[in-house]
Parts: structure tokens; C-alpha cells; sequence
């Protein structure tokens, strides 16, 4: 039996319980023809901070989801959408993705539809990150429902940041293809704005992702798309990385390659980006001495 703090939490946590009820019924009598979920919600949300406090994270995950569905009957879609926000919090923290994936899934549309995009797309971001690491998959899928939501409200930032997450996350899965895509769908963006320095960064990103996947023809078509979006390409640093890569890739000439992948301008760039470079090679090149064992000290 639980003794100490969790005993007077849990104690506290079944009082709230008792008055939510209390709240639900309704009286002849007493004149009370409607339930007052109001009330109720407000004291399911005071049990499930005790049941938090208790350690007992399952029941904290049941009390706000009925708090939610409370708050749903009254028309009040961002506290139940908070709830919802809450609970799914506790379920990441039991490391159960799937569940939480659902509750975040729900307490994102529920602040769309109160309009408070802003709170939706921070709940993306927490969500994303949260199931990331468990369920790349399916913090996939969230980011791809913030990215429709922040472009209906013009939110470049928002969007960009939506967009290197899903990269990255494609790139951790192998799915170089649609990681690819979505540094395209970046760059216009960042295109869209002028904001250059990002362009040229991405070029990298794009010409080893095109190198990961063997198509140097893909990795020249997509250098001469970049070209034609920024004017100014040919005379920085990047462009000059990206022929390089591409020309010794076709050559093949393994040794400059692997020189060029050493370049300030690579090393620079993401873990992701990085992990990509130690198994990358020229077609009929070889692994150089020690580069399939790269310290992961060189990661940022």
C-alpha cells in the first residue's frame, strides 16, 4: 500500500475524482439539469497532476483524456486540446510512441480548429521530437501535417524547420529519394526569400544525396536547377565542391573524391550530412585507410 507523499498525492487524486463526479450529476431537486463539465474537467486536471506526482502515469493518461472529452462537450477545443497535449506527454514518457502519436495527432487539430495555428505548430515540433528517436515513421507523418498547417498561414520559418526534420528523418530511414525531395521543396523557400547562403548549403545536401543514391546524371540536372535559381552560384565556395564531387564521381577517381569530401565546406555541415560522406565513393573506388571507421568524435 502506498504510505509517504504518493499516499497523500493518490488521496488527493481520488478527492478530485469525487468531485468531478459530483460535478456530472445532475438534480431535480436541486434545480441542476445539466452537467457541469467545466467543473469536472477542471478537477480531472488537478487528479492527473496527483497521479503525475504519484508516478502513475497511466491513470494521469486516462483522467485528461475523459478532461478532454469533457472540455469537447462544452466547445472549448483548446483546452481539450491541451489535455489531449498533456496525456500524450505522459505517454512519451512511457515510451509508447504509437499512443502518443495519436493524442498529439488530435491535440494538433484541436488547436487548428480553435485557431490558434501558432500553439498547433509548436505542438508539431514538441510531438516530432518527442517520438522521433521510437517512431521515425510516424514523427514523419506529424511533420508532413505541421508543414500543410504553417503554409496555409505563410510561416516560412516554421516550414523550413518542418521540412529539415522530415529530411533528416527520411535520410535515418535510407530513403534518400524522398530526402531529396524535400530539400528541393527547401530550397524554393529559401529561394523565395533570398536567402542564399542556406541555397548553397542545400546544393551540398542535394549533390551527395543524388551521390548516395548513385546518379551523378540526377546530381548534374539538379546543379544546373540550382545555377538557374541563384544567380550568383558559380562563384561560391559550394559550387565549385559540387563539380567537384560530381566530376570525380564520374571519372571515377576515388582519392580527389574522397579529399573533396574532406573539404572544410562538407565538414561543416549536419551530423546527418556527415554519417552520408563515410561510405560514399567514387563507383570504382575503394575505402581509403580508416574512412569506414571515421571517429565519431568528427560529428558535431
Amino acid at each position: 500500500m502506498a504510505s509517504g507523499p504518493n499516499s497523500a498525492r493518490l488521496t488527493e487524486a481520488q478527492e478530485c475524482e469525487r468531485k468531478a463526479a459530483e460535478c456530472m450529476k445532475t438534480s431535480l431537486l436541486k434545480m441542476k439539469f445539466k452537467p457541469d463539465f467545466d467543473g469536472a474537467a477542471m478537477h480531472l486536471e488537478r487528479a492527473a497532476v496527483c497521479y503525475k506526482n504519484a508516478d502513475n502515469l497511466q491513470k494521469a493518461v486516462e483522467i485528461l483524456k475523459t478532461a478532454a472529452g469533457y472540455y469537447e462537450q462544452l466547445g472549448n477545443l483548446f483546452h481539450a486540446a491541451k489535455a489531449r497535449e498533456a496525456a500524450a506527454i505522459h505517454l512519451r514518457d512511457q515510451k509508447m510512441p504509437e499512443e502518443a502519436f495519436e493524442l498529439f495527432s488530435r491535440a494538433m487539430d484541436g488547436y487548428a480548429e480553435a485557431g490558434s495555428l501558432d500553439t498547433a505548430a509548436m505542438t508539431v515540433d514538441k510531438a516530432g521530437k518527442a517520438i522521433a528517436e521510437q517512431a521515425p515513421e510516424k514523427a514523419i507523418d506529424i511533420y508532413k501535417r505541421g508543414l500543410a498547417l504553417v503554409q496555409q498561414s505563410d510561416r516560412s520559418k516554421m516550414a523550413s524547420e518542418f521540412l529539415q526534420q522530415i529530411t533528416k528523418l527520411n535520410m535515418k530511414l535510407g530513403r534518400y529519394d524522398q530526402a531529396k525531395k524535400f530539400v528541393k521543396e527547401e530550397i524554393e523557400k529559401y529561394v523565395e526569400v533570398r536567402e542564399y547562403p542556406r541555397v548553397r548549403y542545400l546544393s551540398l545536401a542535394l549533390t551527395l544525396l543524388n551521390l548516395k543514391n548513385g546518379d551523378s546524371v540526377a546530381a548534374t540536372k539538379d546543379y544546373g536547377w540550382i545555377m538557374s535559381q541563384d544567380k550568383d552560384f558559380e562563384y561560391c565556395e559550394e559550387c565549385r565542391i559540387c563539380q567537384q564531387l560530381i566530376g570525380y564521381y564520374e571519372v571515377p577517381d576515388d582519392a580527389n573524391f574522397q579529399a573533396t569530401l574532406k573539404s572544410g565546406v562538407i565538414r561543416s555541415m549536419d551530423n546527418e550530412y556527415l554519417r552520408l560522406t563515410r561510405d560514399l565513393h567514387a563507383p570504382a573506388g575503394g575505402s581509403g585507410p580508416g574512412d569506414e571507421n571515421e571517429d565519431e568524435d568528427d560529428f558535431k
